[in-house]
């Protein structure tokens, strides 16, 4: 299941990728790659989780190292909507170190641990109270991110408390339903946004 469910988050973030071409504004750029890498990095996953008995911890490397990544699109795609965020360089600079120092932390101890708490302040803090700030600024179409986060938010206990609802429904799989869930009304803002870009743009 959990090769079902990662290959169900890739096959999305592609879509995604793609769908999101004919938006070419800042935003945009940041969380393009954002899908494109979460997209690799699940994909991968599939492999991790498929062929752990011949790899161990050691397969998983890979699909840990393009979600970093992917957590850094997130976290820099929020400081670029124009007119409503605000960046600076030491911003930046935080949202890239911390991925790489919990990448370094996961690479040497072998342990996903450090690559969820990547994710998961990526998302509380950029694309949640972030968001609302921005939101406040006047972009509402960034509600449904934060509604997002919301629904990805308990995949973070489900995983660290290892609640396990079914063999066919374990930790692993649950949170990757809810995380996809989350990533859907990513796609949704980001669609909203790029539309309403278009219209200022052209009106």
């Amino acid at each position: 299941m959990a090769i079902v469910t990662n290959g169900m988050i890739a096959f999305f973030c592609f879509y995604a990728f793609f769908q999101l071409k004919d938006w070419n504004d800042t935003a945009n750029y940041f969380w393009k790659r954002f899908f494109l890498f979460f997209g690799i990095s699940t994909f991968l996953g599939m492999f991790g989780h498929g062929f752990f008995h011949y790899f161990g911890m050691y397969g998983k490397i890979p699909s840990w190292f393009f979600g970093s990544v992917s957590n850094a699109m997130a976290g820099l795609g929020m400081f670029h909507f124009e007119n409503y965020s605000k960046k600076n360089k030491l911003n930046i600079f935080l949202v890239v170190f911390k991925s790489i120092v919990l990448f370094l932390l996961a690479l040497f101890t072998l342990k996903f641990v450090f690559v969820a708490i990547d994710a998961i302040f990526t998302y509380i803090v950029y694309t949640g109270f972030y968001a609302q700030k921005i939101v406040k600024r006047g972009a509402e179409e960034l509600k449904w991110m934060t509604l997002g986060v919301i629904i990805m938010l308990p995949s973070a206990f489900v995983f660290l408390f290892k609640l396990n609802l079914h063999k066919w429904l374990n930790k692993d799989d649950l949170s990757h339903l809810l995380i996809l869930t989350g990533i859907i009304f990513f796609y949704s803002t980001l669609q909203r946004w790029g539309r309403k870009n278009a219209l200022n743009i052209n009106g």
